[in-house]
């Protein structure tokens, strides 16, 4: 089982392209069950910090991988995406 990042890692692959937080919990929700309650946050820490990511965040730099495009409206970084 997967923790929470790499499950919206996982949705973002399956799902491509850029994506709002209820689609990426609806997927991770379908796959996993309603595990994880707070995926706003999660994905908000997912941020790099170098693009307007949270510095408070204490989660590791291998899961800082999603963008910003929009509020509440992410996508993975690319280089990511290639690597599948």
């Amino acid at each position: 089982m997967p923790n929470q990042s790499e499950a919206i890692i996982e949705a973002f692959k399956s799902l491509g392209g850029e994506r709002e937080i209820l689609e990426v919990r609806t997927w991770v929700d379908n796959r996993y069950g309603p595990k994880w309650k707070d995926f706003s946050t999660m994905m908000a820490d997912m941020v790099p910090i170098e693009l307007g990511g949270n510095h408070s965040s204490t989660i590791p730099e291998w899961s800082r991988v999603l963008e910003r495009v929009a509020r509440g409206k992410y996508k993975l970084i690319d280089s990511i995406e290639q690597d599948t």
